[in-house]
This record gives structure tokens, sequence and C-alpha cells, in this order.
């Protein structure tokens, strides 16, 4: 991958980030420390958080590929790969810097010890669990008082706008703000808020692109957000975050209008 990515403004080592981010985003940002540059990391680490996580793929299979059909899905994560290289390009063209060749060390090889593999798979996943898992619980308990205290018709009200510029109903504002808590709860709620698991009687083929479209490319969960924060300063994170608002923002609007053209 070292020529593809060194295409848009990195070297090979960058592919790590962006291919653990189909498991999870926070792990993935974790792992842009092995970029030497700073400028680097942060463009890696924006791609990662455009990869599709997990929680993302319940969102594109149990809406899109269920409803729409496989060869959408698929489109989907074709789209995604083409963003990727367009953003990448883009930061690349924004922050200019030398990319050096990638020079990976070969260690002696060795039996791997039992108390070493331990200690290491623990320094790895310390801050997983110190970082995202304390945001996780936080965020679930706060949806709990959201739903308790009917918090979501504030919200609704608030995200009108950017509902009615994407074409979507009003109700569907509360499931983007608290997918941002836990992704794969965008779809759950979103069967709450329109009344219904048949989403094809509310919502038609195009609106359920734009939704999937939309959660599929705005900021991963508040975890990601922390790690970012942690990994590249709150300056770069918020231009992270802005970045990914815009990019969802006009792809799904791109999308309402594509679909606009086609028959139902």
């Amino acid at each position: 991958m070292d020529n593809f990515m060194h295409r848009i403004g990195l070297h090979g080592t960058a592919i790590v980030p962006a291919i653990l981010g189909y498991g999870c985003n926070v792990p993935a940002v974790m792992a842009t420390r092995m970029l030497t540059s700073r400028r680097d990391r942060f463009i890696a680490a924006v791609i990662a958080t455009f990869t599709p996580c997990s929680a993302r793929m319940t969102v594109i299979f149990g809406l899109v590929a269920f409803y729409a059909g496989p060869f959408w899905a698929l489109g989907i994560y074709l789209l995604n790969i083409l963003v990727i290289a367009f953003s990448g390009k883009l930061l690349s063209t924004i922050l200019p810097e030398n990319t050096p060749g990638m020079i990976l060390e070969i260690p002696a090889f060795h039996s791997p010890k039992l108390t070493i593999v331990l200690r290491k798979t623990w320094l790895r996943m310390r801050e997983f669990v110190i970082v995202a898992w304390p945001l996780l619980i936080a965020g679930s308990v706060f949806l709990s008082l959201g739903e308790f205290f009917r918090w979501d018709a504030q919200i609704n009200r608030i995200l009108s706008p950017l509902m009615s510029l994407l074409g979507l109903p009003n109700s569907v504002g509360t499931t983007l703000i608290f997918g941002v808590l836990r992704k794969e709860l965008s779809l759950l709620m979103l069967f709450q808020a329109l009344g219904t698991s048949n989403v094809t009687s509310v919502l038609s083929i195009g609106q359920i692109m734009v939704f999937t479209l939309f959660v599929t490319f705005y900021i991963p969960c508040v975890a990601t957000i922390a790690v970012l924060f942690k990994e590249v300063g709150w300056k770069l994170t918020t231009a992270a975050i802005a970045y990914s608002l815009i990019a969802a923002t006009l792809i799904a609007l791109a999308a309402r209008f594509f679909f606009a053209f086609i028959p139902p």
C-alpha cells in the first residue's frame, strides 16, 4: 500500500490505522502513534475516523443492505474509500510536507514469552479501558436520562433545519445526536423515533440512503473524540469534527438530489 498512500500524501505505515478502523476507530486513532510526523498522525487519524467501524456497519447492513439491497451497501463502502482518498489528498495539500520513504525495522525473532505478551497486550488495551469505557458508560447514562426526561423533542426542534435540508423527518434528529454516544444506537433509536421497525413504511429508499450516509461519515463516537483530543490536541480535534460534519452533510445532500431523480 506504500505507493497508494504516497499518492494521498502519506506513506504505507498509515494504512494500519485505516484497517484497524474497520473494527473500532478508538484503537485506530491510537495506532497513528507509529507515524513520526505530527502532520501525518493528524491526517491518518482523520482517515481512520472516516473508516466505517463495526457499529456503523450495523447501520449500513441493518438499513441499506436489508431494505435497499446489498449492492447499495457495497456502493457505500466504495464511496467511503473514494472519500478517504480525497480527504487524504486534500489535507495533504492543505498541510504540505515531504513524506519520507517507508522504513521498517525488522527485529530479531524469538519465541514469545507469555508474561511479555500479556504485558504488551495490557499496554495496548490500557488506554482504551481507561479512556473509552468510562465515556461509553457515561454516554449510556446520559442517553437513559434523555429518554426519561424526554429531551428528544427539544433536540429535534434544534436540528429541524438540518433535517429539512436533508429531506428527513424531524424525529430523526435525536438519533444523530445520541449516535455520537454509541453509533450502533442510531439504528435502534431510528426504530423508536419512527414508531416502527418497518422503516420503508415511513422512509423512502432515498431517505434511508441519506440517513445512512450521514451516519457513516460524521464523527464516530465520543470515545473517538476523547482519543483524538489526547493524540492531536483540541484544536486539531475540533478541525477533524468540523470536517467530518461538513463532509457528511455534503455527501448526504448530494445523495438526496441523486435519489430525487430516481423513480421509487
